[in-house]
């Protein structure tokens, strides 16, 4: 796996959405491309799916798509069995994005359901994105 679709993988998972993979230290980066490489060869994602992820194309994603979402969000703490870790979500993306729009995030998105874990991981990976902060131009 090339490192630049690590670290798109990297930008569009670590830490609930993060604002861009330049905003990762390299101890996170190399984190982030471990947990990528790991989930990746867990489910064996197609070239297809690796191409989906990496242009951040996650209209009617796959079951490994979804479940790829689910394994490195579980491998980075923010989930564990479905369920979000709050405080992990704090902690991660707090520094990102700020403790207050964090909580507001939590708020808005704990309550999300799916079909089943991997679902919801993409459900909430996408109401995390509305938090994220907007590039300038």
């Amino acid at each position: 796996m090339n490192s630049y679709f690590v670290i798109a993988l990297s930008a569009v998972f670590v830490a609930l959405a993060l604002a861009s993979p330049l905003d990762l230290n390299d101890e996170q980066k190399a984190l982030a491309k471990q947990h990528g490489e790991q989930c990746s060869q867990e489910l064996n994602l197609t070239e297809e799916e690796k191409a989906k992820v990496k242009a951040k194309d996650f209209k009617n994603p796959t079951e490994n798509i979804k479940c790829f979402a689910n394994c490195f969000f579980e491998k980075v703490g923010t989930l564990k069995d479905g369920k979000i870790q709050e405080d992990v979500v704090l902690e991660k993306l707090g520094s990102f994005i700020g403790e207050e729009k964090t909580k507001a995030a939590l708020e808005k998105c704990r309550t999300i359901e799916g079909d089943n874990k991997c679902d919801r991981a993409v459900k909430l990976h996408a109401c995390f994105e509305e938090f994220k902060p907007q590039a300038k131009a």
